[in-house]
């Protein structure tokens, strides 16, 4: 019968032996953490030099020189931003230009466009989701008009996030339910992170922005740069926010006015926003429909009896038959509908009644981007009183008598088809 061996009692640990052996734990944990942040790091710098190397916007913005107080590229827990009246921020897609409000933490570039695209009334109620400015700009409903004006939007943008914050005197009490959009418009937080008046964003033109005061009243920037209030019935300029996506190729570019950061885009034309070239005058497009060009005309007119309510004579029967070029006009359908308290200034009330013309107008609801002053609008105020809007380039619109004398902008449209040489540039126009 065998014996059982015996085993040997454990000696116990020595408390120097035990703290000897939690400083090599440690340690060994600390080179890990070491070692695996050096290849964190070393893989995004990696990936960043890549990003460069093929000239990425958020890459190049980024390079740029970043300050820690004063005007110009700022971090915050968000990404970047921009403050202060800086003037290296503008960037060009889809033939229009933009000012760059920051970069986000994942990269994406989100933009304003440097001035007011068309100004209207906010609507009926002071609420964002059921203004004019959101079936405007947004993609969520068919009347949407801003979205589809881009050349797939689809292929370079992602969704802003956005909310309807309230300002109470100066504080802004964030609101706790956010919404997302393909196009929004400015938000008091991105005003106030750029220093408001005091920034880029000050352009000297009156248009909205989203939020409310304390009193429900919506708001909008003021010529001088204030925030105001203001009820929703009245008009103002609107300036559209997307958000590009990050990692998104130049073609040229430093940031300036004269020489922008340039996005490159696939191949194809984007028409709207080129010029074209019709005999001696010069024509911007501003709707494509596949098969249709929109244009207004890039001068004002004034000629007598340019008083609104002889404006459709003079167009379709005096204009019209002596443009050398008015074989090639369309006939083409321009909204009249009333916009007025009596519909509690809806834009879609617009679309309930619709006139053929060869000649026509700018209605308040185009996308405009001419700069022009001071001509008169397609929408009546009101059949009963005979009321028009006259268009002002700081953003404000006025409501005249219709027999006043007042500057007109012709608009027409041509077949696609008819275009065949130039590039669509203000030097080098398409011509048919």
């Amino acid at each position: 019968m065998s014996k059982i061996k015996k085993q040997k009692k454990t000696k116990p640990i020595g408390r120097i032996e035990f703290i000897f052996n939690v400083i090599s734990l440690l340690a060994v944990i600390g080179i890990g953490i070491y070692f695996g942040v050096r290849s964190f790091y070393y893989y995004n710098v990696e990936n960043f030099h890549i990003a460069q190397g093929n000239k990425t916007l958020n890459g190049t913005i980024i390079n740029n020189t970043k300050v820690t107080d004063g005007e110009g590229l700022h971090h915050d827990k968000n990404g970047y931003y921009y403050k202060g009246k800086v003037s290296n921020n503008y960037v060009k897609f889809a033939n229009r230009l933009f000012r760059i409000i920051r970069i986000n933490k994942d990269g994406s570039v989100k933009v304003i466009t440097d001035d007011i695209v068309t100004s209207f009334m906010w609507g009926e109620e002071s609420n964002y989701n059921s203004s004019n400015l959101k079936k405007w700009l947004s993609t969520d409903n068919k009347l949407g008009v801003y979205y589809n004006t881009l050349p797939s939007p689809h292929n370079y943008l992602v969704k802003t996030e956005y909310s309807e914050d309230c300002l109470n005197n100066t504080k802004v009490i964030a609101n706790k339910v956010k919404s997302k959009d393909y196009i929004t418009t400015l938000t008091i937080e991105d005003y106030i992170n750029a220093n408001g008046k005091d920034s880029f964003l000050n352009n000297g033109h009156a248009f909205w922005i989203l939020g409310q005061d304390d009193k429900k009243n919506n708001l909008y920037i003021d010529i001088d740069g204030s925030i105001q209030s203001a009820p929703s019935y009245e008009a103002y300029g609107l300036r559209a926010i997307m958000t590009l996506k990050k990692d998104l190729n130049i073609i040229s570019g430093n940031g300036s006015l004269e020489n922008p950061y340039l996005i490159k885009q696939s191949k194809g034309t984007n028409y709207v926003d080129n010029y074209i070239k019709l005999g001696n005058d010069t024509w911007k497009i501003n709707y494509d429909d596949g098969i249709t060009l929109k244009m207004y005309l890039t001068r004002t007119l004034d000629n007598i009896g340019s008083a609104y309510e002889n404006l459709s004579n003079f167009f379709n029967y005096i204009y019209y038959p002596n443009l050398p070029y008015n074989s090639v006009i369309n006939d083409t359908p321009f909204p009249i509908g009333e916009i007025s308290e009596e519909f509690s200034y809806d834009y879609s009330n617009i679309y309930s009644n619709t006139i053929y013309y060869r000649v026509g107008m700018l209605n308040m609801f185009d996308y405009y981007s001419g700069g022009l002053d001071n001509f008169y609008l397609m929408n009546t105020t009101s059949s009963i009183g005979n009321m028009v809007y006259v268009y002002h380039s700081n953003g404000i619109l006025e409501e005249v008598m219709s027999n006043e004398q007042q500057l007109s902008i012709p608009v027409i449209s041509i077949n696609k088809n008819l275009i065949k040489n130039g590039d669509g540039t203000i030097n080098n126009p398409f011509t048919i």
